[in-house]
């Protein structure tokens, strides 16, 4: 009797470390301080540039080298009312915030660190004066590109490969000519290898696939004037979506940019911000706001959606490293300022045949998942069942499959490790432990 206490006891400690989602302390000055821009380099270091909801300057990184145990503020003298407007980072030392003045009255700088942010210097001297600078993306540490807004009349699009010590414009005859008052779009843009995209203020996706040298762009949306967000998974496979209020539309593409179709997502849900997830081709993290913030995760390309966690408080902003390495932007309460993920977004379980490898996403589970057989002709899935750990049947349900992608739903089990079977006949084909936990 006491040794099934205890059990029960360290169960009970082991559910409350698995919550997918949490909340870490950033320890800003004051309220109204948003955690906006993650450049994250490994599981260990990530590097976020902070925006504030009153327009107060903001002219410091925040990064953490253990995980999120604990963070650290580093001051950048960029001069006059600087606002953070996007962030890359190349490694744990190296990393990259682009500042954006509130009156104008200083032009935009790009400020580079190569000790881990003890010190820093400003890559840029007269180019962009004037003018906006949308984003920097990194090919190596010394070798990237900066997007600006439109200036002498075609885009503004600099090269360097030594670090910012010289630079190179890209000349107009190798960018499409600008529509009438299209602008870039702030940290807008996706970076796989070589190939770089960035989105415009008229409904445009400009792509580059050597590294900025040439460009192309499409129209996703004739003659409108659109806040458009961009993803790309690898260098064909990508999406774009309407940041705006009250709308959710949102595009894919399997070619790399050059064609882009619609696709559905859940009604009333307005997309704010979207991840790749390295290492699952076709694989996002979505933050989508109605009433209340959600999480979404698509494996293939959004062919399938689910909720990874369906009410949070947060202002949208999310990025992945991979599968079991993500941040979410949280409210200004003082304490819930960010999330660290803590679940698996891949879960492979043990099976019972080495032809029926099961694969839960994501595991744990708040609402729900995504159950994944394998494919194998010679093997028909009939029956699936969920068992608790004293083998009572809570649910089963018929299956008719050779492999592919089930939806599970979470909603209705109480918090606790599940033994999920799949059958084929009335034999299991395949056992995982799945954890519940909302």
């Amino acid at each position: 009797m006491k040794h099934l206490a205890l059990t029960c006891i360290l169960f009970c400690l082991a559910l409350t470390g698995l919550c997918q989602f949490v909340p870490q302390p950033l320890n800003y000055p004051g309220v109204g301080y948003w955690p906006y821009y993650y450049a994250i380099t490994d599981p260990d270091h990530v590097w976020i540039g902070t925006f504030h909801e009153n327009g107060l300057p903001c002219p410091f990184s925040v990064k953490t080298t253990d995980g999120g145990e604990s963070w650290i503020f580093d001051t950048i003298p960029v001069p006059g009312i600087p606002q953070c407007v996007s962030v890359c980072g190349w490694d744990a030392n190296t990393g990259f915030f682009v500042f954006a003045d509130s009156d104008g009255s200083t032009d935009p700088s790009i400020w580079k660190t190569t000790d881990g942010g003890t010190n820093w210097s400003n890559m840029i001297t007269t180019q962009f004066t004037g003018s906006f600078i949308n984003f920097y993306h990194a090919f190596s540490a010394d070798s990237g590109l900066a997007v600006g807004d439109p200036r002498d009349g075609y885009f503004e699009i600099q090269l360097t490969h030594n670090g910012g010590t010289t630079w190179s414009r890209v000349p107009s005859s190798d960018i499409p000519d600008i529509l009438p008052d299209e602008m870039g779009l702030n940290h807008s843009y996706s970076g796989v290898g070589n190939s770089v995209w960035f989105t415009t203020s008229k409904a445009r996706l400009f792509r580059s696939a050597d590294r900025g040298l040439t460009w192309e762009a499409t129209e996703l949306v004739p003659n409108a004037s659109l806040d458009l967000g961009v993803c790309f998974s690898t260098a064909q496979h990508g999406a774009v979506w309407n940041r705006s209020v009250n709308t959710n539309q949102l595009f894919i593409t399997n070619d790399g940019g050059v064609t882009l179709e619609p696709v559905s997502f859940p009604a009333g849900y307005y997309i704010m911000d979207m991840s790749c997830v390295q290492g699952i081709d076709g694989g996002f993290v979505i933050t989508a706001y109605k009433n209340s913030m959600r999480v979404y995760f698509t494996p293939d390309m959004f062919s399938n959606l689910f909720i990874i966690k369906s009410s949070i408080l947060s202002n949208g902003a999310v990025e992945f490293y991979d599968e079991a390495t993500g941040w979410l932007g949280g409210g200004e309460s003082g304490y819930n300022e960010i999330y660290k993920y803590t679940g698996i977004l891949t879960s492979t379980n043990e099976t019972l045949t080495e032809h029926a490898r099961l694969t839960i996403i994501p595991n744990p589970s708040d609402a729900e998942a995504l159950l994944r057989l394998p494919q194998n002709g010679n093997l028909k899935f009939t029956g699936l069942r969920v068992t608790d750990l004293t083998g009572k049947v809570i649910y089963s349900r018929s299956v008719r499959s050779s492999g592919g992608w089930i939806k599970l739903d979470a909603s209705a089990l109480i918090n606790g490790v599940y033994i999920l079977e799949v059958l084929s006949g009335n034999k299991p084909s395949g056992r995982a432990k799945w954890i519940v936990n909302h």
